[in-house]
């Protein structure tokens, strides 16, 4: 019965540092159903930032997902009180009384620039992967306004920190063309399998592997943790499979795998 609770025991999750922060509604329904749903659920994950002295680098809300860019040390609360108070005021709005999200929600930790750049070019790419429109000043609800605009609607119900993206691409056509080609290049980067995650180093992924495994060491954990630590550090460190086979002390085939079968 002991070994059978270690085995049942989760990875914690990372609490601090430039997360990427993903939650969708229950069952896929949606969200967000008018502006007024949207304005409300900015203005309250700007009040909770303040809160928690969180920096909110990226966001887009779609229909029925949202994602976050988040430079924070209490990713855990954040989350927790900005859905705790939004799905409160949504029951209220519409006679209400269900689970509006789906839980647990998802978040991994960019440990490096290019791997911050590629997450907040994956989340302002998000309505053009959707087809919801060709070009990304064509959707309103996400941060993409943040960015050299004089005229931004949304600048009164939330702040977001620019200085990050805006210190690599110093003007609108720049990050047009960085966003508008995000899809391509993240097909070919698919195509090449070992990817820019070989830009992290391997101090950040020990460093990432200690986090996850706790007081543990990696030879004290089981076989289905050992999978779950392998897809935990591809999407906690950005770790290539050749630094994630050599820390984990597995076969490179094995990481491949498994990180193969993490992505159907």
């Amino acid at each position: 019965m002991e070994g059978k609770k270690k085995q049942l025991r989760r990875i914690p999750r990372i609490q601090a540092g430039n997360i990427h922060v993903y939650f969708r509604g229950n069952c896929r329904f949606n969200i967000f159903y008018d502006d007024k749903d949207r304005i409300e659920f900015l203005i309250r994950c700007n009040n909770v930032a303040q809160k928690h002295e969180t920096k909110i680098l990226a966001f887009v809300l779609m229909d029925n997902h949202v994602h976050l860019q988040l430079k924070t040390n209490n990713l855990t609360n954040f989350v927790r009180d900005l859905l705790k108070g939004y799905v409160q005021w949504y029951n209220r709005k519409n006679g209400l009384s269900d689970k509006l999200f789906k839980s647990p929600f998802s978040s991994a930790c960019k440990y490096s620039d290019i791997w911050i750049e590629n997450s907040i070019l994956y989340i302002l790419n998000n309505p053009l992967k959707s087809r919801i429109c060709k070009h990304p000043s064509e959707y309103l609800w996400s941060s993409y306004y943040f960015h050299f605009s004089k005229r931004n609607p949304l600048e009164k119900y939330i702040k977001i920190d620019t200085e990050f993206l805006n210190r690599i691409y110093p003007d609108r056509k720049s990050l047009d063309n960085a966003i508008i080609n995000y899809k391509s290049d993240l097909a070919e980067i698919r195509e090449r399998g070992d990817d820019i995650w070989t830009r992290t180093t391997d101090g950040l992924v020990i460093n990432c592997l200690n986090v996850l495994l706790g007081e543990r060491i990696i030879y004290q954990i089981s076989a289905s943790e050992m999978v779950d630590l392998i897809i935990s550090l591809r999407k906690e460190s950005g770790a290539s499979y050749r630094q994630i086979a050599s820390v984990t002390h597995e076969s490179y085939e094995f990481v491949r795998r498994i990180l193969w079968h993490s992505l159907r």
